[in-house]
């Protein structure tokens, strides 16, 4: 419990943190006014069933002699008390209840959205070897189940006090009937808490296994549909889905039945323990009747105990299951937690872009990929200038999309760097990225419109229209995009599926001029293309030269034939082709 509270108030801000303070100020006041319910009751009972009880109690006689009023009208008022205090406490409580599920649930999302911004803020290199059914169920799944997790902290924070003081209650009323049911319970809760906290926990991190695989089995489904449909795989991945759901339901279930289970006992040791103690009174030749009213109190206390022993006992096992996706999140948000990185300036678009008067140079690069030992890159150097047409070959492996990585700014090197005229790209990396237009052999297409496409990131009140239409006319798509019903407004489904890879290829080339880039990097933009489309989307980006500086990855030769200079990689350098 102390790694759980340690954790979350690292997570927690100090606005936060003052909210739960205020929530645990209001349970207090919430535990009293329960207590003082449970006390009305008792002196309800205990006038109903002995009168002789307006003598015998302090209380009770002097609020009676002060007010002067029969027995009869007495009973009434204290009736009609009850009444009114059960109106107004569960009116709090309810105000309470809304005030703590606002807690919850706003701030479920708002860590939900920080651990967006942390995951989208993190380098390239993590996303290299990142599971993304993992990260899907980080900023969904887990950050639900950690909020289940604080509500279960409050709701236990809630019960222990309403606990406490029925128990102080009872303790007075009836000491010895309350220590011997307290024992029992303690006793109880112990079994329960070391018997079910480790399978409780087990079910969480199974719970966080197998939810991850269900998205991951459904990404790859939906992503390979087409492979899955010709190759005739469908029962394989239904097969799959069906295993990860299976662990996913035995965990959920064990979770429900183990939280469930130990109201039954709870409830069966209290009775037992209340019938124990009047079993031995009788046997001890007690009078049973002379403690009726004690009793009457007794069970009025232990009516509103039960649940709240019952509640205590849930909580505690939610926490063991929770605890789990807590310590996912936690470790997710440690750099924002350690104040680092903590909002999105570094995203803001820039001021200009970063002008580029003479060329590019790739300086003295070595570079390797994390996790592996083999150097891509040794001291490797390249030259580009301004407006040429630069092709770039080289076998599979060699590192040819390593270069436009770089140059992209997405991979660090160990050493050297990239530099535009004398000025190195990370100094003003936004005003870099804004002066370039990326064209990778699989365009990555929003489920939206051919606008949105175009003007990828833009928000739709902010797309130029008019600059949709001239990149379209340069990428040659504006004609057929005219002839559709809807135009601009066509929607291409998910990943493109409902156009053909030309024009997917046309939108990518529309939507890498959309900001007037001074260069164009193709990482081999047309190789996935049949012969005849390569050669139309060539000479679309052809009509580029001299206008762009372009940078040219290949595999054929026939793509590059109009380039100004090759450079070839392998064995660790970039070597200019005579």
């Amino acid at each position: 419990m102390k790694e759980i509270w340690q954790k979350l108030m690292r997570i927690f801000d100090k606005r936060q943190k003052h909210q739960m303070l205020g929530l645990v100020i209001l349970m207090v006041i919430g535990a009293a006014l329960e207590t003082a319910a449970t006390l009305l009751v008792m002196a309800v009972i205990g006038v109903v069933a002995s009168p002789e009880t307006l003598e015998t109690n302090i209380i009770l006689k002097t609020v009676y002699d002060f007010l002067g009023l029969s027995q009869r009208n007495f009973s009434i008022l204290l009736m009609a008390l009850l009444i009114v205090s059960f109106i107004a406490k569960n009116a709090y409580l309810f105000l309470l209840w809304k005030l703590t599920y606002a807690f919850v649930y706003k701030n479920q999302f708002r860590t939900s959205e920080r651990l967006m911004r942390n995951y989208i803020k993190r380098d390239y290199e993590f996303f290299l070897f990142a599971d993304t059914a993992v990260v899907q169920r980080s900023i969904t799944s887990d950050v639900n189940n950690m909020y289940g997790l604080v509500q279960a902290l409050l709701t236990l924070a809630t019960e222990l006090m309403v606990s406490l003081f029925l128990v102080a209650l009872m303790f007075i009323t009836t000491p010895i009937f309350c220590l011997v049911i307290s024992v029992l319970l303690i006793l109880v809760m112990f079994v329960i808490t070391k018997v079910l906290k480790p399978v409780m926990e087990r079910s969480g991190k199974e719970n966080q296994d197998f939810y991850s695989g269900l998205f991951k089995q459904i990404s790859q489904m939906v992503q390979g549909i087409k492979e899955v449909k010709v190759t005739g795989t469908e029962k394989y991945f239904v097969e799959e889905y069906k295993k990860c759901g299976n662990g996913y339901v035995n965990a959920v279930q064990r979770y429900t039945l183990y939280n469930n289970t130990p109201k039954l006992l709870i409830e069966t040791v209290t009775i037992a323990g209340m019938m124990g103690c009047m079993i031995v009174l009788l046997i001890r030749g007690g009078d049973i009747g002379s403690q009726l009213s004690a009793l009457g109190g007794l069970v009025a206390a232990a009516y509103r105990l039960l649940p709240s022993a019952n509640k205590i006992n849930n909580q505690l096992n939610a926490i063991s299951y929770f605890k789990p996706f807590l310590m996912n999140v936690s470790d997710n948000l440690i750099e924002e937690i350690d104040n680092k990185n903590v909002d999105m300036t570094f995203a803001e678009p820039a001021d200009s872009k970063l002008d580029i008067k003479k060329g590019i140079s790739i300086k003295n690069i070595t570079y390797k990929y994390p996790q592996t030992e083999r150097y891509i890159f040794e001291n490797a150097d390249m030259e580009i200038p301004i407006g040429s047409a630069v092709g770039v070959v080289g076998t599979s492996g060699a590192g040819k999309t390593t270069i436009v990585d770089i140059l992209l700014g997405l991979l660090k090197p160990e050493n050297g760097g990239v530099y535009a005229d004398d000025v190195n790209t990370k100094d003003n990396y936004r005003g870099w990225l804004a002066n370039i237009g990326y064209i990778p052999q699989m365009i990555y297409m929003l489920d939206g419109t051919i606008r949105e496409n175009v003007a990828f990131g833009v928000s739709k009140e902010k797309i130029d229209e008019k600059r949709v239409w001239e990149v379209l006319e340069e990428a040659h798509l504006a004609d057929y995009i005219r002839k559709l019903p809807d135009g601009l407004d066509t929607e291409i489904g998910e990943r493109g599926i409902r156009i053909s890879g030309g024009q997917r290829q046309r939108i990518g080339i529309a939507r890498a001029l959309y900001n007037d880039p001074e260069v164009l990097i193709l990482d081999e933009a047309t190789s996935a293309l049949d012969n005849d489309t390569e050669a139309a989307i060539m000479e679309s980006i052809n009509a580029l030269h001299g206008r762009k500086t372009l940078v040219i990855i290949a595999h054929r030769l026939q793509t590059i034939e109009k380039c100004d200079m090759v450079y070839r990689v392998e064995n660790g350098k970039i070597n200019r082709e005579k």
